[in-house]
């Protein structure tokens, strides 16, 4: 059995992060053929956001095994080969994976599998009724559903988002940087014949986004789930809400200067539902 696992005792960075560690550890088991389980407990029950689809990843009673000599774990967090995880079986009866990229080219490579990240995420996950609730009604806001969705990540240049040892810019090269990023949404905005969705990690950009006309913003506070582990339940749908809403758009745009941070995030949105996908470069 390979068991994918998030709890507090690693680190695991961000959701998208989590979501290519467990996607790969998914595929590995079906292209070895042994059953998956999935642990992730920290820092909150993912079942509250997303529950199992059509492949049931919930460990049972009495599966887990607390013999040392069936169990072993396994740190896949700084994209060792996959021969770490491979050349242990069929020598031990579970494996624990802590894992945090995608493995799925080298796994369809290995196996000559011909597997779609978005069709695994799907097999695994639905959104729970309160997710989908929330899902509903921004797709009601937007119209009934189509869309298109720009997405900027500043991390802590902004001064409002906490994550890792990344600085705050000055307050005038904050505003440089608000006005840049503005401006492209800006030119988007007055090309499109349909809603535009902006999601950011800043609160800051979002606010100065909002004024544009054509714009839809989904409010609510965000976090960087690998830094604060202590944050309500509102608080975390967010993150849930804004990728899963990315997944629905007709194409997903990536915008930032070189400073900023390319985040896979909306690219990883774009493969559930094979969503055309754009990185933008502000100069």
């Amino acid at each position: 059995m390979l068991i994918s696992v998030i709890d507090k005792r690693r680190k695991t960075k961000g959701l998208t992060d989590r979501f290519k560690g467990i996607v790969s550890v998914y595929a590995l088991s079906k292209a070895m053929g042994v059953p998956f389980r999935l642990i992730f407990d920290h820092p909150f029950e993912l079942s509250e956001f997303l529950e199992p689809n059509v492949y049931n990843w919930k460990p049972q009673a009495g599966e887990l095994s607390d013999c040392v000599a069936d169990v072993r774990f396994k740190i896949m967090t700084k994209q060792p080969p996959l021969s770490k995880l491979t050349k242990i079986f069929p020598l031990t009866r579970q494996v624990w994976v802590y894992a945090k990229v995608d493995y799925l080219e080298e796994i369809n490579t290995q196996y000559h599998t011909d597997f779609h990240w978005g069709a695994l995420f799907h097999e695994l996950f639905k959104p729970s009724e309160l997710l989908e609730q929330h899902l509903r009604i921004h797709l009601d806001n937007l119209g009934g559903g189509d869309f298109i969705a720009c997405v900027f990540r500043f991390q802590s240049l902004l001064g409002d988002f906490k994550e890792y040892h990344f600085q705050a810019l000055d307050p005038a090269a904050r505003q440089e940087l608000i006005l840049k990023n503005t401006e492209a949404l800006r030119k988007i905005v007055e090309q499109s014949d349909v809603p535009v969705l902006v999601t950011s990690d800043s609160v800051t950009f979002l606010a100065a986004a909002e004024d544009l006309p054509g714009v839809y913003i989904i409010p609510g506070k965000v976090v960087h789930i690998d830094n604060v582990d202590d944050a309500g339940k509102e608080v975390y749908m967010k993150s849930f809400i804004d990728f899963l809403m990315l997944s629905r758009a007709r194409k997903i745009y990536s915008i930032g200067t070189g400073a900023m941070y390319k985040t896979d995030f909306p690219k990883y949105a774009a493969k559930l539902n094979e969503v055309p996908f754009e990185r933008i470069l502000v100069e």
